[in-house]
């Protein structure tokens, strides 16, 4: 049996084991500030969700671990539609029986203790929860590096990767001036990158050193904070690529364009007419081959996240992601279903009580290769949690829509009550 972080396309049978690692991988979880603690719960909840869709990408001979939380009778119920809704997409999936429960403050330990018979044990990452499982000392330090924000920054450059102008200070020069001249020369404010968890949930902007200051307020006098300019997305536009990384091949398996509406980032948009120029393809090709300078490659394949903005044949790089991202789930969803329609993956929240509602909705408008259909519904996953917003309990879905954007919304406003879904009206309003 091999431990690693391999690409999906295995035709060796796979356990799939992924729960919240980020966090584990740059800080000891006993040791988070309260923030830090909030984040790395939200980031095991939200991780929920990819655990269902690896049932959706798994093979009938792949396992896949997943949150007790699925045990609980209304998330079982929910669990049993999704591998029905699966299987009638087009989906080999993995069965009801391959599916182990495991503790989610607990996770890796319990499922050390329930291995299965397989070939690979594929994990999100590697990380310091899941060293239970890989016990590879020099493989965590590959992934430490390899997903360091700043050691891609004081590497990158050396590689002959375009960056953006990035300088790491310690909180405590912060404090006694050693960024100002930075922010000065840099009007519009700076990015905030620090270590460990997902989702942005570690970078922000920062208009001042005020502004930054207070953002890391909680934070010990050593901490590293990376500060990078702020690319201007007026002329740039943001996108990501997921690369396969062999010792013999470096290949792009997939490309996104990143969705934003109020700020923040709301989804992906995956379709045929985003296209990496020669340009593109020799800056993308270079990060790649920097990730497996650095130790991250197998011979199973490994996946590596880009994030670069592009103008004309002008490239930015970010950062990279040596992991499994989180735009490599609907891609693959895609791929294996052989979708040539523009599409968008996006998570969204829906009251409790609309649960039944929308399992019709998915059924009713669940993706076909048929043309006459104006839009398609593939879901991909689900959080096992009752999240309170507002005096009302919400949980998080996570999906694709095909083809038409607006016809899904205006579907979607016959069938579900005012309140579902508010993410994709975002979508349809700013991001498109």
């Amino acid at each position: 049996m091999k431990i690693g972080c391999y690409i999906p396309e295995q035709i060796s049978s796979v356990f799939y084991s992924m729960a919240g690692d980020d966090c584990s991988l740059h800080h000891d979880l006993e040791k988070l500030t309260p923030k830090q603690q909030v984040d790395h719960a939200e980031n095991q909840m939200l991780t929920c969700a990819l655990q269902v869709a690896l049932v959706g990408l798994g093979k009938r001979i792949d396992y896949v671990s997943m949150a007790e939380q699925f045990e609980d009778q209304i998330w079982s119920a929910l669990l049993s539609h999704y591998l029905q809704m699966f299987k009638r997409v087009g989906l080999e999936s993995v069965g009801s029986e391959n599916l182990s429960y495991h503790p989610l403050d607990n996770f890796y330990n319990s499922v050390s203790r329930n291995l299965p018979e397989v070939d690979l044990v594929n994990l999100y990452m590697i990380s310091g929860s899941n060293s239970v499982l890989h016990q590879n000392s020099h493989a965590l330090e590959i992934s430490r590096n390899t997903n360091s924000k700043l050691h891609f920054s004081d590497h990158a450059p050396g590689a002959g990767i375009p960056v953006p102008a990035t300088k790491v200070f310690r909180k405590r020069g912060i404090q006694e001036g050693e960024a100002d001249e930075f922010f000065s020369k840099n009007p519009k404010g700076l990015m905030v990158k620090l270590l460990g968890l997902a989702g942005a949930r570690n970078v922000f902007p920062a208009a001042t050193v005020k502004d930054c200051l207070e953002s890391i307020a909680e934070y010990d006098n050593d901490l590293e904070v990376l500060l990078q300019e702020i690319i201007d997305t007026d002329r740039f536009k943001e996108m990501t690529v997921d690369l396969t990384i062999t010792p013999k091949d470096i290949r792009i398996s997939n490309v996104r364009k990143i969705l934003f509406a109020g700020g923040k980032w709301v989804g992906n948009y995956i379709a045929s007419d985003l296209v990496v120029t020669d340009r593109h393809h020799e800056e993308l090709m270079r990060v790649g081959e920097y990730a497996r300078s650095h130790g991250h490659v197998s011979e199973e394949g490994v996946n590596c996240g880009v994030d670069y903005f592009i103008d004309g044949d002008e490239v930015i790089v970010t950062e990279i992601n040596a992991r499994w991202t989180g735009g490599l789930f609907p891609a693959e969803f895609l791929r294996k279903l052989n979708v040539k329609k523009p599409a968008i993956a996006f998570f969204d929240m829906l009251p409790i009580d609309q649960i039944s509602l929308l399992q019709s909705f998915q059924s009713d408008h669940l993706y076909t290769a048929d043309e006459k259909n104006s839009f398609g519904y593939i879901p991909m996953g689900f959080c096992p949690f009752n999240v309170d917003i507002d005096g009302t309990s919400n949980a998080f879905f996570w999906q694709i829509v095909t083809g038409d954007f607006e016809s899904f919304v205006n579907a979607r406003k016959k069938t579900l009550p005012d309140g579902a879904f508010p993410t994709a009206d975002l979508i349809l309003a700013e991001a498109l």
